[in-house]
């Protein structure tokens, strides 16, 4: 192993070792403090495996819930996607629905639909189109997901592939 790759190693274990005593510090404070670790799932496995088990004790771990369709958060989800849209200046017709699009094809999973509507928005602004469309959301969640016969971006009424999708067992 070269003497560069022990550096970066050591670096990142300084990091992490850092990012721990931080936590330790936080939650020994007389405040109530509400930390949200989120994208670093390596951080909560040094967590768990600090040697002396202190940050762990002190620590509560609460996961976000699934997004369910027809729910407030559903709802939200869908405002704040078209009002990102908005002011990145694409428009996103009704019609196609595509925060339901989303929400279903990342199971109702926050973080993943998340990323998935930035990731659709963010292609749709560098190829610099003025509308959203089925077919290049379609293109952008087979680039991450693999050629599948059939997604939630299909081109057709929204109920008609969400029911085919759940005869084909995506749900499951």
């Amino acid at each position: 192993m070269s003497t560069h790759v022990i550096n970066r190693v050591s670096a990142l274990t300084l990091h992490v070792r850092a990012a721990i005593q931080s936590l330790k510090h936080l939650m020994q404070s007389d405040h109530g403090v509400a930390l949200t670790i989120a994208g670093v799932p390596s951080l909560r496995d040094d967590i768990l495996t600090e040697p002396s088990g202190e940050t762990y004790r002190r620590f509560r771990e609460f996961n976000l819930s699934m997004i369910r369709r027809g729910s407030r958060s559903a709802i939200l989800f869908g405002s704040n996607f078209v009002k990102s849209a908005e002011k990145l200046g694409v428009s996103a017709r009704e019609e196609d629905e595509f925060a339901e699009r989303i929400l279903f094809a990342e199971h109702g999973q926050v973080g993943r639909s998340i990323a998935l509507a930035k990731e659709i928005l963010r292609d749709a602004v560098s190829r610099k189109r003025d509308e959203l469309s089925l077919a290049h959301a379609e293109r952008v969640f087979r680039k991450i997901n693999g050629d599948l016969e059939m997604t939630p971006f299909h081109f057709d009424d929204w109920s008609a592939v969400k029911r085919e999708l759940e005869a084909i067992g995506w749900g499951q």
